[in-house]
């Protein structure tokens, strides 16, 4: 089925990335970079992620399978009957040396679908690009294990992100896997879960089909706000420090902390073995972890950084020409010294960085000095033999500001996942109460209407 031409223009997340300009017929360099650049989010809506693909696993033996691959549990935590989870997760496979294979989500194949196939049954959504990849990985370890691997086709359904600023999706009772219903009838072919990879960062929809979001959730309280494109929901994720896809989750390079995958809730560490295991539960109970993702503040080589909040301002009217991804961040001195970090991608004056936290921030993770002094900047310089593409600029140049949003600030100085599990699991509990009562509180308010 194609897809109407209105959204046939969407620029996906690794185009964008480049810094590319669009536009060959503007008359000046400043009008070009500004048609390229997306809008600035709004605090309410969503967008079709055209950049993600889908692969159907079913079969008797799929949660088996699943739950020796994933970081995730398949099985529902703290359960003596080792009940299947029901809900959708963030996860990630990983290869034999613990690194990244792909980032990915999780969602279990609606009912209606799943009693017409082989029960259980699942949808695992990636990178669009590294689809076969991880088809392949997956046939690797299926050996005469019962269950069917698919890619599904283009246009069989469709990845959304929508969200409410500052507010917790209406669902998040559901996914924190409590007595609470999914928030769609048990004839709904809508999947999805609540996207935990920053607070508040809203929900992950899955839909048949490629018709607008709004012909299967038109209730305002399961979808708020108009659709945007692919690039505005890519600046908002790198306002939050939230990487996807691998372009900047780099394939078998990635570490699944330093990617900020514990604080995501992306890895049970309380369950059995799994491939990649041994070296991200050893790191999760004896290392420190030195580099994350962070989003960051960019300037042109010539301009002096300038104090900002916790998160990057965007401004799509900055012209700026990026770094190739994995680019080497250094400090702006004349001596050539250690690699500060790597460069992601970016979209205008705005990115994502691994970033070596004792360096470039004021986190100190350990009684020993570090080596963050303030009112260092920091760039990246590449020159043309490392860029993807002879169109591009023979060499450049951009400064760059590490910045620290609140809640990895929080989760670092609380000891993370190690220190937190007990009480981030009270938490939960409370919440899931608390969103259970409200859902009831609204269902009888709409029944007296």
């Amino acid at each position: 089925m194609m897809r109407p031409n209105a959204h046939s223009s969407t620029v996906c997340a690794r185009c964008l990335s480049r810094g590319r300009l669009f536009s060959t017929t503007a008359p000046s360099r400043v009008s070009q970079k500004s048609d390229a650049l997306p809008a600035p989010p709004p605090t309410t809506g969503y967008a079709r992620l055209t950049n993600r693909g889908l692969i159907s696993i079913t079969g008797t033996d799929s949660t088996t399978f699943l739950q020796g691959l994933i970081t995730q549990n398949m099985l529902v935590t703290n359960d003596p009957n080792r009940a299947t989870r029901h809900t959708g997760s963030y996860t990630a496979f990983l290869n034999s040396t613990g690194r990244i294979l792909n980032d990915a989500f999780l969602y279990p194949l609606p009912e209606t679908e799943a009693s017409a196939s082989e029960s259980p049954a699942w949808l695992v959504e990636v990178d669009k690009n590294e689809v076969a990849s991880l088809l392949k990985h997956l046939k690797k370890h299926k050996l005469r294990a019962k269950l069917k691997l698919r890619a599904l086709d283009d246009g069989e359904r469709t990845v959304w992100s929508s969200w409410k600023e500052h507010t917790e999706p209406r669902w998040a009772a559901y996914n924190l896997e409590s007595p609470a219903s999914s928030p769609f009838s048990a004839s709904s072919p809508v999947a999805g879960c609540v996207d935990t990879r920053a607070p508040g960062f809203g929900s992950r929809i899955i839909t048949p089909g490629a018709e607008d979001l709004r012909s299967h959730l038109p209730d305002e309280t399961h979808v708020a706000g108009s659709e945007v494109d692919l690039g505005s929901y890519t600046v908002r994720r790198m306002l939050h420090g939230v990487a996807e896809g691998q372009s900047e989750i780099i394939r078998e390079s990635a570490l699944p902390m330093e990617s900020n995958m514990d604080m995501s809730r992306a890895i049970d560490f309380r369950k059995g073995c799994y491939v990649g295991q041994e070296l991200t539960i050893r790191t999760h109970h004896t290392g420190v972890v030195r580099k994350r993702i962070l989003p960051v503040q960019l300037y042109p080589a010539d301009q002096t950084a300038t104090e900002t909040g916790e998160l990057p301002v965007y401004d799509p009217s900055v012209e700026l020409s990026l770094p190739p991804s994995g680019s080497n961040i250094s400090k702006v001195s004349a001596r050539r010294g250690r690699s500060a970090g790597k460069f992601l991608g970016g979209v205008g004056n705005i990115g994502l960085a691994l970033c070596r936290l004792e360096m470039m921030t004021d986190i100190a993770l350990t009684g020993e000095s570090t080596q963050y002094t303030p009112g260092q900047e920091f760039k990246v310089s590449w020159t043309g033999a490392e860029q993807e593409s002879s169109e591009a600029q023979d060499s450049g140049e951009v400064k760059l500001k590490a910045l620290v949003p609140s809640w990895t600030r929080d989760f670092i100085f609380s000891g993370g996942v190690r220190n937190t599990s007990h009480q981030n699991r009270a938490d939960e509990g409370n919440r899931a109460r608390d969103f259970v009562e409200q859902l009831g509180e609204e269902e009888e308010a709409r029944r007296h209407e």
